[in-house]
């Protein structure tokens, strides 16, 4: 039974997890980008780019004077977790009866924890005008800020223009907004334990996440990889149960990069038990990490596809070609590279498809620079698939013998019969016309025996028989292929054609064999009585009394 380098149910495995990864690499529109939350980053940046200041109205040392002045200083006084001051800018007026005043401050902190989770402002859409909107189809004493969205729907964040106390009308948050903050806490808010925890831990912020949130991560982090090696610890086993043999190659891919993406899935499954803040999902949504993860993964598997097809190859006695393996995983790398980049880049909210575009034309270009170099892949790919050669067989092409010493990507090389070397590129050597000389089954023997022009009859019959007994005898000679037969009567010579097969391939052997038949041909020969003759031409010397022959 041949060793399977992995196990059937592995690969199932794999394929269905590798199905469902797709789905998850790409961000969803329920949050904003990366790229928006870092555009509107925090309330301080803003206030340095927005106008702040109303151009009429009236004096407010809480600065409630337009919607936008009281949201901007509402938002500053949050964001210190000044919850004592945001109260002023929050309308307690007329509230259910389960809320009191004294509630503000309680209050204002859960308007915070949903307005980190949920809320995007954007303050250059808010009035600077002490009416605010008057066009936005609201009561003319209230102005919209935005919208939450919840599982029953939208809610509207409002900002409402009550009485200051002293004749003077002021901007802030509305009573029926105020009364909803402990639904859309009790929704969008931290839970019963992450309540518990923000107020156990300091108000620090580290990249979007609170400590005590940081300190969950943690917990979230080694959680997942306990189950992750528990999962590829039972999937290696599964694994070496059909074979002895130790897969050192699966192992470190299912330890490695398998083991990683199975801890970053985990923790994704259960990131919101943290609680996240908008910017904290905003880089939760850019799965960085997972995409990290999914790609080296993906290159893992390649790493394994590739190797089991290279064994297989190998085993066939396909073992030349296993060198095509090497561009083909390279490009298959980069291409998986190059989409976890892009895709991360859409994620964070980048279009991508300028980028693609310019990709396009460069990649148009790098084909016109690279035509040649891509004809000679192409070519060794068709030596490979095709095999008219491989290393070591001794081959003609053109003019040019020699030993086939490697056949790369660019180019074949020849060892030619001198000693050098000739690179032929592989585009021409794909195409022209290729004679292996090693693929023959027997080598030809082809000559002519030029006996005496006074070489009787008798004494050719002689000749005749001798070598035909020689081909039917000689265990080397392909009797069935090769003849001997009295061709005619030439200048100087009479004739016999000699047409021969000697079983072998080896060139050596076979000018071996050769040898022997030509030493007992000529002793044929000699026992008949006649002999071999060599051109002769009589040349006459003006003053000599005979012939001189050459």
């Amino acid at each position: 039974m041949p060793i399977k380098l992995l196990s059937t149910q592995m690969f199932n495995f794999l394929f269905a997890l590798l199905l469902v990864l797709p789905s998850t690499l790409l961000a969803t529109d329920e949050a904003p980008t990366l790229k928006e939350i870092v555009e509107k980053s925090d309330v301080e940046k803003a206030a340095e780019k927005i106008d702040t200041k109303p151009t009429k109205g009236p004096l407010d040392e809480y600065g409630r004077t337009t919607p936008r002045s009281s949201v901007m200083g509402l938002a500053n006084t949050l964001s210190n977790y000044d919850f004592e001051t945001a109260v002023h800018y929050m309308d307690l007026r007329n509230l259910p009866f389960t809320l009191h005043e004294e509630d503000g401050p309680n209050l204002a902190r859960k308007l915070l924890i949903v307005a980190e989770r949920s809320m995007v402002v954007d303050y250059e859409a808010i009035s600077n005008d002490p009416d605010g909107h008057l066009d936005d189809g609201l009561p003319s004493y209230r102005d919209r800020v935005t919208a939450v969205k919840t599982s029953e729907g939208l809610v509207d964040i409002l900002m409402q223009k009550v009485p200051r106390g002293d004749g003077v009308f002021i901007w802030k948050l509305s009573n029926a907004t105020v009364a909803k903050i402990p639904a859309l806490n009790e929704e969008l808010g931290y839970g019963a334990i992450g309540d518990r925890l923000s107020l156990i831990f300091p108000h620090y912020k580290v990249m979007g996440f609170e400590l005590w949130q940081w300190g969950m991560v943690l917990v979230l982090l080694v959680a997942g990889y306990l189950f992750a090696y528990v999962i590829t610890w039972l999937l290696f086993k599964l694994v070496t149960l059909q074979t002895k043999q130790r897969l050192e190659r699966a192992e470190r891919f299912i330890n490695g990069p398998l083991r990683i993406l199975i801890t970053v899935l985990f923790f994704r499954s259960t990131f919101d038990l943290i609680a996240p803040s908008l910017v904290a999902r905003a880089v939760f949504e850019a799965r960085t990490f997972l995409i990290i993860a999914v790609v080296w993964a993906l290159l893992g598997f390649v790493d394994l596809i590739l190797y089991r097809i290279a064994e297989r190859m190998k085993k066939q006695g396909h073992e030349d070609a296993v060198v095509l393996l090497r561009p083909a995983s390279t490009a298959i790398k980069l291409t998986l590279v190059f989409i976890g980049i892009v895709t991360w880049l859409d994620n964070i909210g980048y279009e991508v498809t300028t980028l693609l575009a310019g990709l396009g034309v460069g990649g148009i270009a790098v084909a016109f620079a690279a035509q040649r170099t891509l004809e000679n892949l192409i070519g060794s790919i068709t030596i490979y698939s095709s095999q008219p050669v491989h290393v070591g067989d001794f081959c003609k092409f053109g003019n040019t013998l020699g030993v086939v010493e490697e056949i790369g990507l660019r180019a074949t090389q020849l060892r030619t019969l001198e000693r050098s070397v000739v690179h032929i590129p592989n585009a021409k050597f794909s195409t022209d016309i290729i004679e292996n000389l090693t693929q023959r089954d027997k080598i030809l023997y082809r000559t002519r025996l030029r006996l005496s022009l006074q070489t009787t009859a008798r004494q050719m019959q002689d000749v005749l028989e001798g070598i035909r007994e020689l081909i039917n005898t000689h265990e080397m000679i392909d009797e069935e292929a090769s003849r001997v037969r009295f061709l005619e009567f030439g200048e100087y010579a009479q004739e016999i054609e000699l047409y021969v097969y000697i079983k072998t391939r080896d060139f050596i052997e076979y000018l071996e064999q050769r040898e022997d038949i030509n030493l007992k041909i000529a002793a044929i020969i000699e026992s008949s009585g006649t002999q071999l003759v060599v051109p002769t031409r009589t040349t006459y010397l003006e003053g000599a009394t005979s012939p001189t022959n050459n």
